[in-house]
């Protein structure tokens, strides 16, 4: 990684009456430009963070709740939270002073704030100033009326297609918790073994379908992993149930069959004795 231009060390930690949103909310987005470890998850979090600063005046350290957190952002366990929560630490956007007990208990953190950077850009600004500037360089200097075409080419067609990066074992792990979310119906354990299995099975393949074919959307293969192992569970459950009834069947056509077999051997002692006794 990059050096980081945040950091709570040496003096930097700055009182919350100086600090504002948009400076904080500028200062990430340079930094999540510039690195690409950078997921969707920091930047809600770190923004959340911001607000509810804001939102609490700007105090030195506070608390963010960990249940209630989870839930408006909609961050489906609280592994990959924690995770996030840890990484914006690592790179000196928040300083932890004591960790949440549990999911019902507040993290106390505080916001970090660095020194302004020296360079006159960052990668960000350069970006768009470049973008920018070419939108207005080619207005500027082309002489060609606007429906007047600049050459007699034809237009290549352009190669859209979306290279496929196969997940990790733990965006699995993450995609079904999240979807388990809404129905329940996995607990922790069932999950963590359900996306183990499901990344080596199709590790082996090389992410391929049974039929050879190339899997495009590993996000759709999840969900159909996840739905084919809950109907498995629903058949095996049913199977079970109606051996148990075939079971409770035969023995009650055992049980009755004994009754009649020792009514019919009474009755025939029954008629025994009054032969012997008519003789």
């Amino acid at each position: 990684m990059r050096g980081v231009a945040f950091t709570c060390s040496g003096g930097y930690l700055v009182s919350m009456k100086t600090n504002n949103g948009y400076d904080l909310s500028r200062k990430w987005f340079d930094f999540a430009f510039e690195h690409s470890e950078v997921k969707c998850q920091h930047t809600a979090l770190f923004m959340w963070i911001i607000e509810l600063n804001n939102r609490l005046g700007w105090k030195e350290q506070f608390g963010i709740p960990t249940n209630a957190t989870m839930e408006g952002l909609h961050i489906g366990n609280k592994r990959t939270y924690l995770d996030a929560l840890s990484d914006l630490a690592k790179w000196n956007f928040i300083q932890i002073i004591s960790e949440s007990k549990n999911q019902y208990s507040s993290t106390i953190i505080s916001i970090c704030r660095g020194k302004k950077a020296t360079a006159l850009h960052t990668a960000l600004d350069t970006a768009l100033i470049q973008h920018s500037n070419g939108i207005d360089h080619s207005i500027e200097h082309s002489s060609a009326p606007i429906d007047k075409p600049r050459n007699q080419e034809t237009k290549k067609p352009r190669n859209n297609r979306v290279v496929f990066t196969p997940p990790s074992e733990n965006d699995i792990y993450n995609l079904m918790g999240e979807l388990n979310m809404k129905s329940g119906k996995w607990t922790e354990a069932k999950i963590i073994t359900e996306s183990k299995n499901c990344f080596d099975h199709y590790t082996s393949t090389g992410w391929k379908t049974s039929g050879g074919a190339k899997i495009v959307s590993w996000e759709s293969t999840v969900r159909k992993w996840m739905n084919n192992a809950f109907k498995f569970e629903q058949n095996q459950k049913s199977k079970s149930y109606g051996k148990q009834s075939n079971s409770t069947a035969d023995s009650l056509a055992k049980a009755q069959q004994l009754f009649r077999d020792a009514v019919a051997i009474s009755n025939a002692r029954d008629q025994a004795r009054q032969d012997s006794a008519a003789s």
